[in-house]
């Protein structure tokens, strides 16, 4: 029995292939910072190569330049190039201009410890991806199927070109305990399997599978399986968020959607909808689906940095659900999917055209808390909406009365990297907001082109060498065609000798302010045309001296936004402190002030492209695709990601429900499958699921149902060597994959088997990691996105900052650690060891008889009666733990708890 104690070799290693990990690390985090920052010096656009590096092709990178090589995979100190970024004396600083942000220095340093994967674009060798994407597989339309046909007759037809057959059939105990494991994420009892076995029926496993099916433990299980997609997390992100002020009060209303969702079996299609877009399609009667938003809202904060929030939703709908990394696409054309810059800004104005609600919807709209609660709550929403009102009147008007300070700065200065920046702390009540001068600076880049009837003239004068700028000034004026401009344009640049481009600027600017304070007066007086033109083309929805209310804190000096951060943290708080305060829904909702986005060139905010319509991927959507008609397109994208052209959901959803049943996917990759993504192996049968989980109406329960009755599914794990000479890694399934206990069901069947368990629906997150008497379902547990406990990365937990596609399988010391040290499963061991079942019995051997029971679920063996007991009496009865305490912990903690065969 001692030797039992050797079995926490429990976990097995499987090693997860990094390739496309690391290359879309770079894509996503490292080729932008150098699209940005390094290509108009190092790359084919750049008008002279400096220092002979070429930094926009794999060749480039891996040559180096006139220095030699700029870096050593996997050695970032050795590497040039970070130390050239990094500004240290040694080498040139690069950029010269000043130092790159803090996180693009440290996502290239990563991606030079990862071994510097600088994967090669197809698009660079010539090749054409959208006629490569017409071929691929997985853009083919899913073939209707045969329901006659069986998961089994597939597999079978596969298995016979190789010579091998299906493994004999699971005995009936372990063949409970897997499909146990995979539809609710615990064992079965004891007398549940006496049951089982005692039932000769044909039919007493699909009434097992029946009865987990309708189980509200089954969509705990699989609801916590969406959530990895789903990138969820109790808490927000931040250097400033700690204590209660990181918690998210309501994200765990998104989880329990989930959860309930999947127990009412929710068509998947409809769960699309609802994710995207509940408060378009909810009904009174369904309010509770509100909370589906949740899918969209509950990502990283990234220091309100608008546009990586976008960039984070495009991605987790884009690979979550279409097996597609459309977030490539951000600065360039994607590198190996024809996935335009175009395509991704489609899907940015989407997301751009709402919003998350200062206030928070109530699920339930006549939910109340207690009064004292409400009093507070509504006092708090008051003061939020008074402030936002009058900090938006005061910045608008002080914005458009101080026009001319704006273009004059503009005409007299470059451009400044903190125009484009978001968050800030460095805002005085007098100072110009470097985002409202950024927003002049992309009008005009637009607008003022020769010809114009108001910024034509802008564009030509300075355009003039300062030198040469007085004498040029006035031959320029003299040119000036009259009619084909603004009349007041013209007066105003003939009103006074413009000697600068500072006079320029004042003299625009004198005139549009004009223009405001004669508007601003009640009643106004009359304007005529020409005037009307200005103040329409100055203050109107889509001018300069515009902004939305909803983004009135981004402008507010420093002490102003912090006084209104510290109003919306007031509102979390509140709701963190009162258990009784009524759910409410992480929702998003369209924006009244709706625009076609404009693609950012190499993704620069402020170096802005063609607009482009808000409308669906076209190499699924096809060429007549239309742009979305329906407010911010939110319901549009949903209907166009589960519609019947659209291959890509039904296959990237069927492989993500067979990787959970078997251990490993059909496809390797569950959230790419683009072009890079090998046709795999059993295509068929991944088409077959696909196509009946359509015919089927959508619904996962009958997918289930369908793959734990095949025969496939209830084969022996039983290794054998032909099967291993032909087929090493079971792709062709002529067994069963051996698997490891996930974090969830690990801990949850400790809990079952202590007898402690609480089976408590739905509720707020509580805290698991650092508290040994929480009894609830892991699923229930809070997930910190800003400090993951340690409990949960060494097994393996989801990273929440991102939609993880399937969890790698480590052995490390640490687990090793906590099944021997930790409080919880000494706790478990305890209560285990204390159960009435033990307790009563006072044969010893019966003791250990109930102990196998409870634990393991079978009857031991007499030689294993004989070890325990052994075992038990040449212990110290005085120990930490009792000598039966002891026993019950060696059980919980063996290979056979621990793994499903």
């Amino acid at each position: 029995m001692r030797n039992a104690l050797l079995l926490l070799g429990l976990f097995s290693l499987r090693a997860v292939a990094s390739d496309a990990a690391d290359a879309e690390f770079f894509e996503t985090r490292v080729r932008p910072v150098f699209a940005e920052h390094c290509y108009r010096c190092h790359s084919t656009a750049s008008e002279s190569m400096k220092g002979g590096l070429r930094l926009d092709t794999r060749a480039g990178i891996v040559k180096g330049g006139d220095s030699g090589r700029v870096l050593t995979p996997s050695k970032p100190a050795e590497s040039l190039l970070l130390k050239a970024i990094k500004h240290e004396d040694s080498v040139e600083s690069m950029p010269p201009s000043g130092k790159l942000p803090v996180q693009a220095i440290a996502d290239i340093e990563e991606w030079i410890t990862r071994g510097a994967a600088v994967p090669e674009s197809p698009a660079k060798t010539g090749v054409d991806l959208a006629a490569v994407a017409r071929s691929h597989w997985a853009f083919q339309p899913i073939p209707r199927p045969d329901l006659d046909v069986s998961i089994d007759a597939i597999v079978r037809k596969k298995l016979a070109a190789t010579g091998l057959d299906h493994s004999p059939a699971a005995d009936k105990r372990t063949l409970l305990r897997r499909v146990y494991y995979d539809l609710i994420g615990l064992s079965p009892t004891w007398d549940e399997l006496r049951a089982f076995e005692a039932d000769a029926s044909p039919e007493a496993y699909s009434k097992a599978v029946d009865r987990l099916l309708a189980s509200p433990r089954y969509g705990e299980r699989w609801g916590r399986h969406w959530l990895d997609v789903a990138r969820y997390s109790d808490t927000k992100d931040g250097v400033l968020q700690y204590g209660e002020d990181r918690l998210r009060p309501f994200a765990y209303t998104y989880r329990d959607y989930v959860i309930r969702a999947f127990n009412d079996d929710v068509p998947f299609d409809q769960f699309v909808r609802d994710q995207l877009a509940a408060d378009q399609v909810r009904t009174n009667a369904q309010s509770w689906r509100l909370a589906a938003m949740g899918f969209l809202t509950l990502g990283r904060g990234f220091d309100n940095n608008v546009h990586d929030v976008i960039d984070d939703r495009i991605d987790v709908v884009t690979r979550g659900l279409l097996g597609l990394t459309v977030s490539c696409a951000r600065c360039h054309n994607h590198k190996f999917d024809p996935v335009p810059t175009a395509d991704y800004y489609s899907l940015y104005g989407v997301f751009a055209a709402c919003e998350v609600p200062l206030v928070l919807p109530l699920l339930d709209p006549a939910a109340k808390g207690p009064a004292e609660y409400e009093k507070k709550y509504a006092e708090a929403i008051a003061g939020i909406r008074k402030m936002q009102d009058q900090q938006y009147a005061f910045l608008l008007e002080v914005y458009r009365s101080r026009v001319e300070d704006y273009l004059v700065r503009i005409a007299t200065t470059k451009p400044d990297p903190v125009e484009t920046a978001i968050f800030f702390f460095s805002f005085a009540p007098d100072e110009l907001r470097p985002p409202l001068v950024g927003r002049w600076r992309q009008h005009l880049a637009k607008e003022a082109k020769p010809g114009h009837p108001v910024f034509g003239p802008w564009k030509v004068l300075l355009a003039v060498p300062d030198e040469q700028f007085a004498a040029r000034a006035r031959e320029i004026l003299k040119s000036l065609p009259r009619a084909s401009l603004n009349p007041l344009v013209f007066d105003a640049l003939h009103a006074k000798p413009l000697n600068s481009k500072a006079d320029v600027a004042k003299a625009y600017g004198a005139l549009l302010k004009s223009l405001h304070d004669r508007a601003k007066v009640l009643p106004p007086a009359p304007m005529n045309a020409a005037e009307l033109e200005l103040l329409s083309l100055f203050e109107g929805p889509d001018g300069p001296g515009y902004f939305p209310k909803n983004q009135t804190q981004h402008f507010m000096s420093r002490g102003e936004a912090d006084a209104f951060g510290g109003k919306l943290q007031k509102l979390d708080k509140l709701a963190v402190k009162e258990a009784a305060a009524p759910a409410r829904a992480m929702a998003l909702a369209d924006l009244p002030d709706r625009r076609d986005p404009q693609v950012f060139i190499r993704g620069n905010p402020s170096n802005r492209g063609a607009a482009v319509p808000r409308q669906f991927i076209g190499v699924i959507a096809g060429p007549d695709r239309k742009p979305f008609p329906n407010g911010s397109g939110r319901l549009d994208l949903a209907n166009a990601i589960v519609d019947d052209r659209n291959p890509l959901t039904a296959r990237v959803l069927t492989n993500r429900i067979w990787m959970h049943h078997f251990g490993e996917p059909l496809v390797d990759t569950p959230s790419d499958f683009g072009l890079r993504t090998v046709r795999p192996l059993q295509l068929e049968l991944l088409d077959f699921l696909a196509g009946s989980l359509k015919a089927d109406g959508w619904s996962l329960k009958k997918l289930h149902r369908r793959i734990v009755l095949s025969e496939t599914y209830r084969q022996s794990s039983r290794d054998s060597t032909a099967g291993r000479e032909k087929d090493t890694e079971n792709r062709y399934l002529w067994r069963a994959n051996r698997r490891r206990l996930d974090f969830e069901a690990m801990r949850d069947s400790l809990l079952a088997a202590s007898g402690r368990i609480d089976y408590t629906l739905y509720g707020r997150s509580t805290e698991i990691a650092n508290n040994p008497t929480n009894r609830r379902r892991t699923v229930y547990g809070l997930v910190d996105r800003q400090s993951l406990p340690g409990v949960f990365r060494s097994f393996d937990f989801a990273n929440p900052d991102q939609s993880v596609e399937r969890r790698p399988t480590t052995t490390v010391p640490q687990q090793a650690l906590f099944a021997l040290n930790s409080p919880f499963v000494i706790e478990q061991a305890k209560a285990l060891a204390t159960r009435s079942d033990v307790d009563a019995a006072l044969d010893p051997a019966a003791k250990v008889r109930a102990l196998y029971r409870l634990a393991l679920s079978r009857e031991p063996q007499e030689g294993e009666i004989a070890s325990a007991l052994k075992f038990v009496n040449g212990l110290d009865p005085n120990g930490k733990l009792s000598p039966w305490g002891q026993l019950a912990q060696v059980l919980l903690i063996t290979n056979e708890f621990l793994f499903v065969d």
